[in-house]
């Protein structure tokens, strides 16, 4: 399955992705929920943050992402 994910300050590529793939069962269109990082930094006793690597399986954070307002992640790819 194809999973488009689409910044929220692009509803119009939101809107076309959803007409164009509609009736497609194996794509789905979604806006990206993230707000921003969920948790703040927090330095260790050393000053340096353990938390060396985002948990996420998929990066949707990539600078394409971010130029183009929006990504596209194959599932199928991701669980294997």
């Amino acid at each position: 399955m194809l999973l488009f994910v689409v910044a929220r300050t692009r509803l119009d590529r939101y809107e076309e992705l959803r007409h164009q793939f509609g009736d497609w069962r194996d794509v789905r269109v979604v806006l990206d929920r993230r707000e921003g990082e969920r948790r703040a930094p927090r330095p260790t006793f050393a000053g340096v943050n353990q938390r060396h690597r985002e948990r996420r399986r998929v990066d949707i954070g990539s600078d394409a992402f971010l130029k183009l307002g929006w990504a596209v992640v194959d599932t199928d790819e991701v669980s294997s």
